[in-house]
């Protein structure tokens, strides 16, 4: 229950120093705001970095909107939207975000995704999240694979309700 005179970032520093103080009793509350399950997010992509510009003319500069739902006491996240992709053609994507492993506000698993835009259709990249209140971060990395240049890829996120 939380007291209605408490503004929302108040209630959040108060949990942060909960946290710091009695790490055990407040792990649970300090999860539900700084995570905040059940909420929906604005998702701006916006850059990538290729870790192999010789072997091509990349894009790295990728706008793009989306939308994203957390499931309340999962792991899983839905998201769908549409982004310019590094091979300068438009990308339509739906799937989910993975994301099991705690380290504070950081978030470690996976995006699986079907995509437009691309040699395959599916897409599967490693990611963390990282998370403070009502604004985050996306980041997928992939390391040099034979015939592909690696990346790191950027999304920002904003919740909205």
């Amino acid at each position: 229950m939380t007291h209605p005179r408490l503004s929302r970032m108040h209630r959040r520093s108060l949990a942060l120093i909960a946290a710091i103080t009695f790490p055990g009793p407040a792990a649970a509350w300090v999860d539900e705001l700084i995570e905040a399950p059940g909420r929906h997010w604005l998702v701006l992509s916006g850059a990538s970095h290729h870790f192999q510009p010789e072997r091509r003319d990349w894009r790295e500069t990728n706008p793009g909107v989306g939308i994203e739902k957390a499931f309340t006491g999962t792991p899983w996240v839905a998201t769908a939207g549409y982004f310019r992709n590094s091979y300068d053609r438009n990308t339509f994507y739906a799937g989910a975000r993975w994301m099991p492993l705690a380290l504070g506000p950081v978030r470690l698993g996976a995006f699986g995704l079907i995509a437009s835009g691309y040699p395959s259709p599916v897409l599967v990249l490693p990611a963390a999240s990282v998370q403070a209140g009502r604004v985050g971060v996306n980041l997928v990395a992939i390391p040099n694979l034979p015939g592909y240049s690696g990346y790191l890829g950027l999304q920002l996120r904003f919740a909205v309700d």
